[in-house]
This record gives structure tokens, C-alpha cells and sequence, in this order.
């Protein structure tokens, strides 16, 4: 009579442990996976929290009459091109093409029609010079929250640089006082000739 007992725990109960053990310890590790994976990535840093929307550096903004106005750019040049038609500036002068959106912040739908005016680092101020070939941002019955883009363009003095964009009253009937943007360099681009739409 054998008095060894019978190992509970024999190679083949092994192998039913580790085939039963294997699965649960891949299931903990891919439920911990996306807790580690939000735990480590940027976006938890301080550094990748979301941070409050600004106006890039290179636009300018003014808040007048119910309306936000945001210059893109403004693009100076010694002639303009569209479609094959060439526009010289006046002798002694170049143009300057303003870029700007229009955006209605007011809770009403509004129309506007302003006078625009450049001013150059010697204190000269320039009037809008109209063209039927620059798209002017149509700015009649705008709705809340609706922007509308478009360009002015000026002729100023040759080696100067435009350094305020000034807007006057958009209402004509509240009679308020227009408003000026001083321009960054950043926004001012130069070109020999500026090809437009």
C-alpha cells in the first residue's frame, strides 16, 4: 500500500489554471489601458488644457455700431492685376488693399455704410478709392452672429507705410464718432504686383 498521496495540482490542472488565468489578466490590462492612456497624454498637462480663443497677432480688431471689425491684411503694391486688366496707381503713389471682415454682434439685423480712411506714418490721411474691381464687403442686412468680408483700396505715397485704418460712424442716425485701428507691420505685405479677384 503507497503512502504518497495524489498531487492535487498536477501538470494538466496547471495548464487549465494558466489557460483560465491568461485570459483575466489580459482583460485587467486592457481595461486599465485607456485609464493610463488619458492618465499620460498631453491633453491632461497643464500645458494641453484648452486654453481661451484670441485673436491671432496678425489681425486687428475694433468694436463699433454693433459690429466687430477683424483686418486680415493689408497687402501694398506697386499694381494690380485681374484677369488681364492692369491698375496702375497715380504717379508717385502705390495701392493699398485692406482686408477686413464685418461680423454683427448685435442681437438685431443690421445694414451699415461707412467711410474708410488709411493714414500713413506722416500723419496723411488717404480716402477709400473706389473700384469696381475690388470686391467691398456688402454690408446690408447682416443677421446676428453673420460676417461679411471684403477689401477697401487706397493709393498712398510711395515709401510710406500705412499705420491706421480709420472707420467712421457706421449709424448715421446716432451721430457716434468713428473709430481708428493702429496696424501692425505683421499685417502689412509687400508686393511688386498683387494679382486680386
Amino acid at each position: 500500500m503507497s503512502y504518497f498521496k495524489k498531487n492535487p495540482f498536477s501538470w494538466q490542472n496547471r495548464t487549465v489554471l494558466q489557460m483560465l488565468l491568461v485570459p483575466v489578466i489580459l482583460f485587467f490590462i486592457f481595461s486599465l489601458l485607456p485609464l493610463a492612456l488619458f492618465y499620460f497624454s498631453p491633453s491632461n498637462s497643464k500645458e494641453g488644457l484648452p486654453i481661451k480663443e484670441e485673436i491671432p497677432s496678425s489681425t486687428k480688431s475694433i468694436k463699433i455700431d454693433g459690429f466687430i471689425l477683424t483686418i486680415s491684411s493689408i497687402k501694398v503694391s506697386k499694381e494690380l492685376i485681374n484677369e488681364g486688366l492692369l491698375m496702375k496707381p497715380e504717379k508717385g503713389c502705390v495701392f493699398a488693399l485692406v482686408n477686413l471682415t464685418f461680423e454683427n454682434v448685435d442681437t438685431d439685423v443690421r445694414s451699415c455704410s461707412p467711410q474708410v480712411f488709411l493714414k500713413d506714418e506722416e500723419n496723411y490721411v488717404y480716402p477709400e478709392c473706389r473700384s469696381s474691381e475690388i470686391a467691398r464687403p456688402f454690408l446690408f442686412s447682416i443677421y446676428p452672429e453673420e460676417k461679411r468680408t471684403g477689401s477697401y483700396l487706397f493709393q498712398i505715397k510711395k515709401d510710406r507705410h500705412p499705420v491706421e485704418f480709420i472707420v467712421s460712424s457706421l449709424n448715421p442716425t446716432t451721430g457716434s464718432p468713428g473709430r481708428a485701428v493702429e496696424l501692425d507691420q505683421s499685417l502689412i505685405e509687400h508686393t511688386s504686383v498683387l494679382t486680386f479677384r
